[in-house]
């Protein structure tokens, strides 16, 4: 053997230790940086496309629904009103019932908006009451 083998060889086993624990640090960056290529790869189209094919607007009668449905499927035993009773059916609902069940799981009463108080409700300003404050 050649004496820059001889040296090679001698080195390696002096300084095996810290030669592998580079290789195992390498090894694991590098599996780091395959998973997250991947990941990003199907994770980024997979987020667009279901960004896309979400509703860009929700009617609250939409909402209101799907609230509704939901409460009943999934917790209608654990909470006494909400769900569908053997005297009661989804016909026979009213909004005050509704109103009712907001105001239990709530605790409050809830404001009713109409067009008069919109802002009130919101808390913001139109250019009309805006306007008025300045006179």
């Amino acid at each position: 053997m050649s004496q820059e083998k001889v040296d090679k060889r001698k080195y390696e086993k002096q300084h095996r230790k810290e030669i592998e624990r580079k290789r195992k640090i390498r090894l694991t960056v590098k599996c780091i940086i395959v998973a997250l290529i991947i990941g990003a790869a199907v994770g980024v189209p997979t987020g667009i496309k279901i960004y896309k094919n979400q509703p860009k607007f929700v009617g609250d009668s939409t909402v209101e629904a799907y609230i509704g449905n939901y409460i009943d499927e999934n917790y209608a035993s654990e909470i006494s009103g909400l769900g569908i009773t053997e005297a009661t059916t989804e016909s026979e609902t009213t909004e005050d019932e509704v109103t009712k069940a907001v105001e239990d799981a709530v605790g409050s009463d809830v404001e009713t908006v109409n067009e008069d108080n919109v802002d009130e409700v919101l808390g913001t300003d139109t250019e009309e009451s805006s306007s008025e404050t300045e006179e």
